[in-house]
């Protein structure tokens, strides 16, 4: 079974047909009207739109028993106790003592106010309020979110304190003493949650995000604990490596100081046989004496190549056993 509950907001500019087909076009949903004592919505208030776009028409009174909601539309039934004051009589009300809710400040016996009556739901049929939502202007409701007041939180409509009333017969004169009025509630609705404010959803994405970054943290310890343990384990192989080419270097390079010192000790060591030896060695004594000392350095025997090729074999093996 669809549900009855209907709120302000989804009726607020809803097309009204009417006439005895319900096809004729009257207006649209203005504004509710509720009973002076009561907590029920007793109808709405049509705007009929201006004959002619140059004369103003008096808006219709509907009341909640004299409609039907038919696609989306509210069709007003063909009877005389459906609008205006033929509907009041029908419902035992004084229109001019009929109050529109929306608006009215919301207090508290003591006076503590908690913003302005806004969206109200009621039941489409018979008119009793389910609740209200608060309203403390557009700025206020987007940081501070707003409170829904059930009915058994609401006391009713009290005139002498609050906001200046709006009229709901005639248009008021100057000369029209100002009535106050308020919808009272409970001191109860200190304890309600607001909702939907920035401050409300700041603090929920606060705690999820602080989720997310713990969540985040605990995905990230494992991998990085084992990015460390390889981190480790690499490190520890290019030291090991490491250590095998400077081992293997050492050897390298002793023994290409060995074949050095080869190659010198046999330069040193050779000797002139006896038969040329001394007229050899005096010849060279004498021609270098003669000759100037880069003509000497020409003539210098070049060093053995078994020196050089020792190292290039020690090389070649580093490299290849890497």
């Amino acid at each position: 079974m669809a549900s009855t509950l209907i709120t302000t907001n989804e009726l607020t500019g809803v097309r009204v047909l009417g006439g005895k087909n319900g096809q004729k076009r009257i207006g649209k949903v203005r504004r509710f009207v509720f009973h002076p004592k009561e907590k029920r919505c007793i109808g709405f208030i049509v705007k009929r739109p201006d004959l002619l776009w140059m004369f103003r028409r008096k808006d219709k009174f509907v009341s909640i028993e004299g409609y039907d909601l038919v696609d989306g539309r509210i069709v007003i039934r063909d009877v005389p106790e459906a609008t205006d004051r033929a509907a009041c009589k029908a419902l035992g009300v004084d229109w001019d003592s009929c109050v529109l809710w929306l608006g009215l400040p919301v207090m508290t016996e003591d006076g503590q106010a908690y913003g302005q009556v806004g969206n109200v739901t009621f039941n489409r049929l018979t008119g009793a309020v389910d609740s209200f939502d608060t309203d403390a202007g557009a700025t206020a409701n987007v940081l501070l979110g707003t409170r829904t007041v059930p009915a058994d939180l609401i006391r009713g409509f009290r005139r002498g304190m609050g906001a200046a009333l709006a009229r709901t017969g005639e248009e008021a004169q100057q000369n029209d003493d100002v009535v106050l009025g308020a919808i009272m509630v409970s001191d109860e609705v200190r304890g309600l949650a607001s909702e939907g404010g920035v401050a409300e959803k700041a603090g929920q994405a606060t705690a999820v995000a602080a989720d997310k970054v713990q969540t985040a943290v605990d995905k990230v310890k494992p991998v990085a604990s084992e990015a460390a343990r390889k981190t480790g384990e690499a490190v520890n192989k290019g030291a090991y490596a490491t250590g095998r080419q400077i081992a293997r270097s050492k050897t390298m390079f002793s023994d290409f100081k060995e074949e050095y010192d080869k190659a010198r000790g046999s330069k040193s060591s050779s000797k002139p046989s006896s038969k040329s030896g001394g007229t050899t060695l005096s010849k060279a004594s004498s021609g270098a004496a003669k000759q100037p000392a880069k003509a000497q350095a020409k003539k210098r025997p070049a060093p053995k190549k078994n020196m050089f090729a020792a190292f290039k074999e020690e090389y070649d093996k580093a490299r290849h056993e890497d």
